[in-house]
């Protein structure tokens, strides 16, 4: 019975040390053939409007320039593609290939799509070491924004003056002169002591009771696209 025991233990032990001899080997091909495969390296950039600070990434609304760019790596290298044929489609239609040259690896476009949606380019090198290689990038696209910053705890204010910022993103601008903005109280125009008009200096009277409620609330418009807005409204408290 003891010998039976042995055996058993034994016939574990080795099975075991198979199981783990097999799965070393699978890891070492697994990471062998990745080392091996060619890899895109794939950035885009939009040229929508954002603060000088931002230092998130910009994103594209509608009608937003974007450029996007690629190296292929392969065996830790970059790939000299200038002799390659290069296509490139824009959510499935084709908008660049080797008849526009050959090596493309840049691609500038105006973005089509809407907010909540994604734009898909799709990079295809069709010559490369006789195969295909191709690449899916989805750029989400996002719509314009406007933040009001209000620096008070709870959104609780006194009577008297208290100072807002009106901050937009991802317009289609190149400086803020091109934008309008309405700023509102309760539905009325508040007074404001400010020559920016993205800065609001709102002046409460004294006499105003105590937990009275204002929304706050600011418009933004692209003077030279209409349909490009945003608006954004806080609800402040009199303390």
């Amino acid at each position: 019975m003891k010998n039976n025991n042995v055996k058993f233990k034994n016939s574990r032990k080795i099975l075991t040390f198979l199981i783990a001899i097999l799965i070393f080997v699978f890891l070492i091909l697994h990471f062998a053939d990745a080392q091996a495969s060619p890899q895109f390296l794939v950035s885009w950039r939009a040229e929508s409007y954002v603060p000088n600070w931002y230092q998130g990434k910009i994103m594209p609304s509608n009608g937003t320039p974007i450029e996007i760019s690629f190296e292929l790596i392969d065996n830790g290298k970059i790939v000299d593609l200038s002799k390659n044929k290069i296509r490139w489609y824009l959510n499935d239609k084709l908008v660049r290939n080797e008849t526009n040259g050959l090596g493309i690896k840049t691609l500038r476009f105006i973005n089509p799509n809407y907010s909540g949606s994604e734009t898909e380019v799709h990079i295809s090198i069709i010559d490369y070491k006789a195969g295909v290689l191709d690449k899916v990038v989805k750029i989400p696209v996002a719509g314009p924004e406007v933040v009001i910053n209000s620096p008070y705890p709870d959104k609780k204010i006194s009577t008297g003056s208290s100072v807002f910022e009106a901050i937009p993103f991802f317009f289609n601008i190149k400086n803020l002169n091109n934008l309008s903005i309405d700023w509102s109280a309760n539905n009325q125009k508040p007074n404001s002591f400010s020559d920016n008009p993205w800065i609001l200096n709102l002046n409460i009277g004294p006499e105003t009771p105590k937990n009275t409620q204002i929304q706050l609330s600011v418009s933004v418009k692209n003077i030279l696209r209409e349909l490009e807005f945003a608006n954004q409204s806080v609800q402040l408290q009199i303390k």
